[in-house]
């Protein structure tokens, strides 16, 4: 289906996800490394703001998409939160807003248009493993239909409808619904067992960040929604993160800047048939367990469109630690 087609192309904003579950994949350590001391586990004092540029490289045979330069915005916050067993507890909340405009060009006929998606996630500290309550995912996109369209009507279709998954109190089982307006259609629902998902286990909208509270030591394997398929499924690093040096521009606190740090680089996806394309990720090394002053942040994500038509590149701009 178009729609489920759609999802997909929206990977481009974060796609994976992570909670401590059973099964034959071992659970990750995480730790709470986007705090200054990384032993602190005040979930109430989470407050940043990140901000990349977003660009995109054209594959070669591609001459009728393009899109300029778009903006992504993560913001980090702690809120009282009510969880599925009817309890309330401070949880992370962590908003994502990308946005980038795309243009359509067929035989000298152009389209232009904003595509947006934005998504909400709750989850619990490090102490339970990050296990989400609850995310809600909206799409307002225009996606490419085929590699060679003869007309600008067949080139791309618009698509808004929004994404909502809400989990029960151990994790076991999550109630999806997508639900269509563009174009209309009936609402999807369908609730996945969990009870099976291997090691650990997040959604797909806090996995980006999970990600910073390992210590990149090792290639790792974990649980989550495909939410293209709808079902469980087991998301991977095909190797180790390799390390490098690098020396990257992007402001702290307002402070502008060049700094030279330790990153870590690796690429995950989905396991078993029709896995997709991976994303490609970096991410800011720990400096000190006591002052980590890049916060393991992410820094440079890669990730492919839909039909190898390009790549997007995210990279960080602004970093606001003490919002």
């Amino acid at each position: 289906m178009k729609k489920r087609q759609l999802a997909a192309l929206a990977l481009a904003a974060p796609l994976l996800g992570l909670s401590a579950c059973t099964g034959g994949i071992a659970g990750l350590a995480l730790s709470a490394n986007w705090f200054q001391r990384t032993g602190d586990t005040p979930t109430s004092s989470a407050n940043e703001t990140l901000e990349y540029s977003v660009t995109f490289q054209a594959e070669a045979g591609n001459t009728f998409l393009s899109y300029g330069e778009g903006t992504y915005r993560t913001v980090l916050t702690a809120e009282n939160t009510s969880l599925a067993d009817g309890s309330t507890e401070m949880c992370y909340r962590l908003t994502s807003t990308l946005s980038v405009p795309v243009t359509y060009t067929v035989g000298g006929e152009t389209a232009s248009f904003e595509d947006t998606v934005t998504s909400d996630v709750w989850f619990r500290d490090v102490s339970h493993s990050l296990q989400p309550v609850r995310s809600v995912k909206t799409f307002s996109v225009h996606s490419p239909q085929t590699t060679e369209p003869t007309t600008l009507e067949s080139a791309y279709e618009a698509y808004a409808y929004t994404y909502t998954v809400q989990y029960n109190a151990d994790c076991t089982s999550a109630d999806i619904e997508a639900v269509y307006t563009v174009p209309e259609a009936d609402p999807h629902t369908v609730t996945v067992d969990l009870s099976d998902a291997g090691g650990t286990y997040l959604d797909n909208e806090q996995i980006l960040f999970a990600l910073r509270g390992l210590n990149m030591s090792s290639a790792v394997s974990f649980s989550s929604i495909n939410p293209v398929k709808f079902a469980l499924a087991t998301v991977t690093m095909t190797e180790a993160p390799t390390s490098a040096s690098e020396t990257l521009p992007f402001s702290i606190d307002g402070t502008a800047g060049e700094h030279s740090l330790t990153t870590y680089t690796c690429s995950i996806g989905y396991s078993g048939s029709n896995p997709g394309q991976p994303q490609t990720l970096t991410y800011a090394g720990l400096t000190d367990a006591n002052n980590n002053t890049y916060r393991n942040v992410l820094l440079r994500m890669q990730t492919p469109v839909m039909n190898s038509l390009g790549t997007f590149t995210y990279e960080l701009t602004s970093a606001v630690f003490s919002a």
